[in-house]
């Protein structure tokens, strides 16, 4: 693994699904965007950049940042006008 915690103390997937099927509500970061913050904290830019640094990247993740980043740069423009 190049990135993150060693095996033994990550936790396995299952345990996050079966937490995120009790949850209800979008995420702070989906709240605030749709609620028009023209900022927001990215934990997805910081994976992307973080990953890039050391040679990685996934398509999928530049697809979650590059819409996240359209819709704050559609949110800034609204703020302005």
């Amino acid at each position: 693994m190049k990135l993150g915690a060693s095996r033994d103390d990550m936790v396995p997937f299952e345990k996050y699904a079966a937490a995120a099927e009790s949850l209800s509500r979008p995420a702070s970061a989906a709240r605030a965007l749709n609620s028009g913050a023209p900022n927001i904290e990215r934990a997805d830019k910081l994976v992307q950049l973080t990953a890039r640094e050391i040679g990685m990247s996934h398509p999928v993740l530049d697809a979650i940042v590059a819409l996240v980043d359209k819709r704050l740069e559609a949110n800034r423009k609204k703020a302005a006008a």
